[in-house]
């Protein structure tokens, strides 16, 4: 029987992979950068960017995991195109970057870069075709009342969390002079 996505399955999994990206980048960006960095937007270990695609793919793919040429199209494709919206959403609301590859040949707007849009690609592979399968079996595990409760509780702490750091943000800008972006985290050696 196919695994059936409800809210709180779509919640889990956005949960899931919102913090399983948020230590890629961490793990990432200690070997970039040499140094230890919350690397997500948020005070809290939790990247929503991870979070939304795998949830949004894990629906869009569900009936195609078995084609590797698809995911990683999807892979290249979709993180890509998300990864450069929210890094200019991002640039344009706080003035900052978050990230920036424009030190990378094959760069667009230092927001997305070819070398990680092919490992999006064969991470794509990787989490739909074997990890996210997993992860379902995982949570339809999990008594509907422990969905509810995962759901509520992180629920109010991301919010909460949301709000400090929008503010967190709105700071940072209101005290950078220039009209120039600011490059919020260290990248590389």
């Amino acid at each position: 029987m196919p695994f059936e996505y409800g809210f709180y399955e779509l919640f889990l999994t956005f949960f899931f992979w919102g913090f399983a990206g948020w230590l890629v980048e961490c793990v990432d960006m200690r070997i970039e950068a040499g140094e230890f960095q919350n690397r997500g937007f948020l005070h809290m270990p939790f990247c929503p960017i991870y979070g939304l695609g795998m949830a949004a793919g894990s629906v869009a793919l569900s009936s195609v995991r078995e084609s590797y040429v698809v995911l990683f199209v999807f892979g290249v494709v979709f993180c890509s195109v998300v990864e450069y919206i929210v890094g200019g959403i991002l640039e344009r609301m706080f003035r900052s970057k978050w990230w920036d590859y424009s030190h990378m040949r094959f760069n667009i707007k230092g927001r997305v870069c070819l070398r990680n849009a092919v490992l999006f690609g064969f991470g794509a592979i990787v989490v739909f075709r074997f990890a996210q399968p997993m992860l379902e079996k995982v949570i339809s595990r999990v008594p509907m009342g422990i969905r509810i409760a995962i759901t509520v509780i992180f629920s109010m702490a991301f919010v909460i969390d949301l709000a400090a750091s929008a503010r967190r943000a709105w700071a940072y800008r209101k005290s950078q002079e220039g009209d120039g972006l600011r490059l919020v985290f260290k990248a590389h050696r």
